[in-house]
C-alpha cells in the first residue's frame, strides 16, 4: 500500500506540473495565438509520422518484452526526419538508425515534435516529454530491478504503455481510421523481440544462476 502511495503521489505532482505549464497556453486573444504558433515553427513541426493502431502497438510491445519499441521509435524517425521542417530551415541531424540507438534520449526529442506538431494543428497534445520519458525509463528500471511481482507489473505496464499512449494522441491527426491488424513486418518484429527476450532470459538462468 505504501509504495502504491507513493507512485500516486508521483503521478500526481507530474500532473500538477503539466497542468501548471503546457496545458495552461494563453489563447485568449488572436495575438497570443500568432506568437504561440509562430514559437511552434521556430521549435520545429513534421508533416509526416508513422501511424500504427495504439491497441496493437501496446500488444506487439507488451509480447516482444517491450523491444518492440526499437521498430516504432526507427519507423517514426525515419518519417519525421522527412517532414521535419523549421522556420531557421535548419534539419535534425542524425539518422534514424542512430537516433534508434539513442532512443533513451531521442524519445523525449520525439516526444515534443509530437506534442508541438498536436498543439500547432489544434489537436490534443501528449503530456510533455519530461512525463512521458520518466514513466518510460523508470517503467524498464522498475521491471528489472523491483522485486514484488505487482510492483513489477506495473512498471512493465508502464514501459510498454508509453510509446502507445504517446500514439493516441498522434492518432488524432490524421482524418482516417486505423485498421488493428498488424503489418507483416510489424509482427515479425514483434516475434524476433520476444524470441531475443525468452533466448536472453534462458541465458540468464544458464550461466548466471
Amino acid at each position: 500500500m505504501e509504495q502504491f502511495l507513493q507512485m500516486a503521489g508521483v503521478l500526481a505532482a507530474l500532473y500538477i506540473a503539466y497542468a501548471l505549464t503546457l496545458k495552461k497556453w494563453d489563447y485568449a486573444s488572436e495575438a497570443k495565438r500568432t506568437e504561440r504558433r509562430t514559437q511552434l515553427k521556430e521549435l520545429g513541426l513534421s508533416n509526416t509520422f508513422y501511424f500504427i493502431h495504439a491497441g496493437t502497438l501496446l500488444i506487439l510491445n507488451a509480447v516482444s518484452g517491450g523491444l518492440f519499441v526499437l521498430y516504432w521509435l526507427f519507423r517514426q524517425w525515419k518519417a519525421v526526419l522527412t517532414g521535419f521542417r523549421r522556420l531557421s530551415g535548419q534539419p535534425l541531424s542524425g539518422g534514424a538508425f542512430m537516433r534508434t540507438l539513442g532512443g533513451a534520449v531521442t524519445f523525449f526529442e520525439l516526444n515534443a515534435i509530437i506534442c508541438r506538431t498536436c498543439e500547432y494543428m489544434r489537436k490534443k497534445s501528449p503530456f510533455p516529454p519530461w512525463v512521458w520519458g520518466t514513466l518510460w525509463l523508470g517503467g524498464l528500471i522498475g521491471t528489472v530491478l523491483v522485486k514484488p511481482l505487482f510492483w513489477r507489473a506495473c512498471c512493465y505496464a508502464l514501459w510498454v504503455g508509453a510509446p502507445a499512449a504517446l500514439q493516441h494522441r498522434l492518432n488524432a491527426l490524421p482524418e482516417q481510421t486505423l485498421s488493428a491488424k498488424p503489418k507483416p513486418g510489424e509482427l515479425g518484429f514483434a516475434v524476433f523481440g520476444l524470441v531475443c527476450v525468452l533466448g536472453l532470459v534462458a541465458a540468464f538462468r544458464v550461466f548466471i544462476r
